[in-house]
């Protein structure tokens, strides 16, 4: 079998003209740009495999989701649709999948395979449309919704404040005063909001450097 691992590093269209934007307007972001803008952007291969990404790392370590995405991916034949649709629940749960992530999954492959989602669809959406799509499927919420937008659609506008690593990022390097539970809560949140919107409109370039600040992959989040 095949293994399906591919990503598409590349810098979206947008990226040079962020840099520029965000460096004239943060000090700190400025810094961060400076250490990190060789390190590249790595978009994932497409809407439904984001979408995927997103379910089998529900609730578990980066480490764990890895692992779990790799088997999943060498077992991978043909398209994603049809190969989640047609793929015998217990292979999947062989692999170490739960059955409320394998019902995601399928319920995601069967709105591919019957059209009512598409991959022309999700690029013509706005970002609010997207996340209610995204949404829409148990147990997915807005930080899968906004993976989805960064990763898959390139959007160059996004700030996930519920991830885990924006959180530390926020407190390491703008507000000493907090930690990562209460720079997330309504006190603070009025801070970060006029922080983020100096990043406007590039808060996804943004969000890739607080990440960077970490040296550790974009991943971690609360459960949704």
């Amino acid at each position: 079998m095949t293994a399906h691992l591919s990503t598409e590093s590349a810098f979206p269209d947008y990226w040079k003209e962020a840099l520029f934007y965000l460096s004239e307007r943060d000090p700190v972001m400025k810094r961060l740009i400076e250490r990190y803008r060789h390190i590249e952007f790595t978009a994932h291969e497409s809407v439904i495999a984001s979408i995927l990404r997103a379910i089998v790392g529900q609730q578990i370590s980066n480490k764990a989701a890895a692992t779990l995405w790799m088997r999943l991916c060498r077992l991978k034949q043909g398209r994603w649709d049809s190969f989640i649709m047609v793929t015998p629940i217990n292979a999947l749960r062989s692999l170490g999948l739960n059955p409320r992530k394998i019902a995601a999954m399928k319920e995601v492959a069967w709105r591919f395979v019957c059209g009512q989602w598409t991959e022309e669809g999700f690029a013509r959406m706005d970002d609010a449309t997207v996340s209610r799509a995204i949404e829409s499927i148990r147990g997915l919420g807005p930080w899968s919704a906004m993976s989805v937008l960064i990763f898959a659609l390139k959007r160059p506008d996004i700030f996930p404040l519920d991830d885990f690593g924006v959180r530390q990022a926020l407190v390491n390097l703008y507000f000493s005063d907090e930690n990562v539970i209460s720079v997330g809560r309504s006190g603070a949140k009025s801070r970060v909001k006029l922080l983020a919107n100096v990043w406007a409109p590039y808060r996804t370039v943004a969000t890739w450097f607080l990440w960077r600040s970490l040296e550790n992959t974009p991943l971690e989040k609360e459960s949704e």
